[in-house]
């Protein structure tokens, strides 16, 4: 392996663990850094949008 490859999977390494690290923290959340998460007081655009769409689809 090169010193490329290396650093390359490396930086996918920590991408990854930084990826599941905000999941485990905001759960399917996707609101930035506005809000504490899904079912805060506080909510946001996108929490809002995701359960509208959870509501219609247990419409169905």
């Amino acid at each position: 392996m090169s010193i490329s490859t290396i650093i390359l999977l490396l930086v996918i390494l920590a991408w990854t663990i930084w990826a599941v690290h905000r999941l485990y923290k905001k759960g399917m959340c996707d609101c930035s850094d506005h809000c504490d998460g899904c079912g805060s007081e506080k909510g946001c655009s996108g929490c809002k949008a995701a359960e509208d769409m959870a509501k219609k689809l247990e419409q169905i």
